[in-house]
This record gives C-alpha cells, structure tokens and sequence, in this order.
C-alpha cells in the first residue's frame, strides 16, 4: 500500500453528509468535512487503486460548523450531521432531494424547502440497544461503533427519548445484581441479548422488550419485577426469545410478561395500538407533518376512493378516511393487517378494507380503478411490476411518501411519463443524520 498526504478543499458534501474533494482525476469522498473547509488528508492506495481517505487535519472552518453537543459524536455513527448547523442541514437535505431527481429521474423541479423540527432532540419512540460485558467485566449498553461490533457505552443519546436511560440503568443494575449475564458474541453465550423500548408521545406509555437466548433462565421472575416496579414508567413488559446466531435482533418466539402487550400512540387524532413487531415511524411529531402533507397532497373531498399500498398497521389509510368515500388498505405482512384491524375497531372507522395480498398481485387480479393511491414502499423503493400495474389502471393521483431519495427519483422515471410531478416536500424524519424523507405528489397526465 503506497499513502499520500495532500491539503484538498471540499466543493461539496455527498449524500452521506461527507465532503467531496478533487484529488487529481479522483473523486474523493472525506469524513468531518464541510463545504469550503480545508483540510489535510491522506489517501491510501492498492495497487493504485484508491482504498479510502482520511482526514488528518481540518485547516479551515466553515461559518455553518457548529460543536456538536453529544460527546459520542465522532466514535458513535448513530448521527452524521451534527457538525453542521440545523437550518443548514435541512438546506442540505432539500438540495441533495433535488441534485437526485435532477441526476437519476431528469427531473428539474424547484424541491420544496425541507420541513425540519423546532426541537431537533430527543424525537426517537423506539431505540434498540445492544447489552453487553465489556474488557473489565462491567455490564454496558450502548451503540456499535462505527464500522465494527464494539459497543460505545452511552450514558444519554440526544436524539432518544429520555425515558430510555432510566430503563436501560434498571436492567443493568439487575443483571449485575442478580448475576444475570449478557450475550457474548464470540462464544454465544449469556442471557440478555438486547433491550427494545418504544415509548408513545400521546398517551405517556412504554413497552419494554427484553430479548433473550432462552425462555427460562435463573432469577428470572425476579428480575422482570425488580425492573418493572423501578421504572413505574413501563405499562407493558415482553420477553423476546432469539438463540440464533445472527444480526438479526428479534426472534420468532415472544411472550407478553406484563400488560397487554401493545402501547397506544396518536397521530391526527387517529389512536393506534402498537406492538413489538409494528412499524411505525420513530418521530411521532415529523409524522404528523408528514402524514398532514400527504393527505392534503391527495386533494381529498370525500368522494374518492382510496388505494393504501404497502399499508403496514393501516396508519395513513386510516388517517385519510375522514376526508374519503373508502379506503382500500393492502399489505402482505398478516401480523400488521391484523394490527390494522386491530386500530380500524379501536377508532370505530367504518370505510376502510384491509386486505392482506401482495399488492401487485392485487392490482393485476382486481383491476379496479382508485381516484387516490397512497404508495409508502421500503428503503428499497417499489418494483417495476408494482409501479407498471399502478400505471395500467391510472389513478387520478399518486402520492408517494418515499424514505430513500435515491429510490424515489429511480421509482419516478417509471411514473413521469403518465404523471406529472406536482410538488415534492422533504421531510426532516431524522435529523443529524443525512436520512430524509419526501412527499411527492403526482397528477395524471391529460
């Protein structure tokens, strides 16, 4: 390996919040480095071919970095942004929306400035924390650091609920007491794998799921007891049991120990139960904007009918009902449809199907005509076949809630030649982080 030391000026920051430097006919990418800011960095190369770069000095300071206030910043990796000031990170996320509609859809648009948060802290309703015993045998949770599996043990995460930590410190406390030990990566040892908290910002409930290696263990009883009467805040308590050797945190057995084994949240004045395995967005007060930008996109009077796809627990298809002739939620996931049955009785909503199909399939099979389709697919974005099913019984409108712009502007070079693109408003979901989200609004042609 051969290294090379040069001073570079960034001219820009990439979708990753990483500045873009020129260094000869290479395009290189730098950690901790804003637009205008110098810095002195090395370059590592193999068999001349460029390996990474990595910034020794910052030798300029731009106007818009600020200090960030969490002392994990630079080792945690959970937020990548928070170098930069906020307003400007919402500019930031508004141009990167617009560069990736302009480069991969040909979309050339005025995007809509970024709709961020007045208080852009402590917004998370759901945090999964690996548990773990580190070198000098103390009992941590906390974040991996970036790029490996050690953990960096955290005592407050700024962009968390602040009920978190006092739960997080019960469990430790009690394992270590009650000799109960964590999960050992290495030899797959050990009880207690991670702890899963979500927490409602309507209704002041918490859900605490412990995941463990397997079901029963000792002390068990008493340590569900010593946690649950400590943290007074928990209203419902679940053991998840995962002996796998895998990444993933979750396992397929679960039990509810204390409660019903749901919380309840509210979003536009729809209330919605909440289990262990449902998604729903993270930040409770970015999704009423995101949900109220969406609907109002949709133009709803009352008299359209409404497709839902990708609908999870039913969460827009119900918050759209009010203002529709009827809904039509699908999702193939049978757990969330039940869960969407479930919030469907709990608000006594009455014009609204949940369907569980694969939602192309359903399209093709059925080939009913909706006034409105709401289209809230994963990260990954839709399919072809989805979105070329959706063209073939032309909607009069789209509304594309999308968490990956990349994906989005690929989805939309599907959808732009029936549709035109009306607006499209990003979303500041997670702030520090160079995530966003858009609402997108698509009219047909005539």
């Amino acid at each position: 390996m051969t290294k090379q030391t040069t001073n570079q000026t960034a001219f820009a920051i990439d979708d990753n919040g990483r500045g873009i430097v020129r260094i000869g006919d290479k395009t290189v990418f730098v950690d901790n480095l804003l637009t205008g800011e110098e810095g002195q960095i090395t370059t590592t190369y193999k068999f001349g071919k460029l390996k990474y770069a990595k910034l020794d000095t910052r030798l300029s300071n731009s106007p818009d970095r600020v200090k960030p206030n969490c002392p994990y910043y630079y080792s945690c990796g959970g937020c990548n942004l928070m170098h930069l000031a906020y307003p400007k990170q919402l500019e930031y996320k508004q141009q990167k929306v617009q560069n990736l509609l302009h480069k991969f859809a040909h979309i050339d648009m005025e995007v809509n400035p970024t709709v961020g948060m007045n208080n852009p802290y402590h917004f998370r309703n759901k945090i999964q924390v690996p548990i773990r015993m580190n070198s000098d045998g103390k009992i941590i949770s906390g974040f991996f650091k970036q790029k490996s599996h050690d953990i960096i043990e955290i005592d407050e995460c700024l962009i968390e609920s602040k009920k978190a930590r006092h739960i997080l410190e019960s469990i430790k406390r009690n394992m270590a007491k009650l000799e109960i030990l964590p999960y050992d990566e290495i030899s797959h040892s050990g009880i207690i794998r991670h702890a899963v908290i979500k927490t409602s910002l309507n209704f002041k409930q918490v859900m605490l799921v412990i995941v463990t290696t397997q079901k029963d263990f000792p002390n068990k009883q008493e340590f569900v007891n010593n946690v649950y009467e400590e943290c007074t805040e928990i209203n419902t308590f679940i053991q998840n049991v995962n002996p796998k050797v895998t990444n993933v945190i979750l396992g397929d057995e679960e039990e509810v120990l204390i409660g019903r084994g749901k919380i309840q949240d509210s979003i536009l004045g729809m209330n919605f139960l909440i289990s262990s395995r449902s998604f729903y967005q993270t930040n409770p007060v970015q999704t009423e904007k995101l949900y109220e930008l969406a609907i109002n996109a949709a133009k709803l009077d009352g008299t359209q009918t409404v497709l839902d796809a990708y609908s999870g627990i039913g969460t827009i298809g119900l918050c759209a009902s009010s203002k529709a002739k009827s809904v039509t939620c699908v999702e193939i996931v049978d757990s969330a449809v039940q869960d969407a049955e479930s919030n469907a009785e709990l608000n006594d909503v009455r014009n609204v199907e949940f369907i569980k199909e694969d939602c192309t399939k359903f399209i093709l099979e059925n080939k009913v005509k909706y006034d409105v389709v709401f289209l809230d697919p994963p990260r990954k974005g839709s399919t072809p076949d989805f979105l070329n099913a959706l063209v073939s019984i032309k909607p009069n409108r789209i509304v594309y809630i999308s968490c990956s712009p990349v994906t989005l502007s690929r989805d939309l070079t599907y959808l732009k030649d029936t549709y035109n693109v009306e607006s499209v408003t990003p979303v500041d979901m997670f702030p520090h982080s160079a995530h966003v989200e858009c609402v997108v609004s698509l009219g047909l042609k005539k």
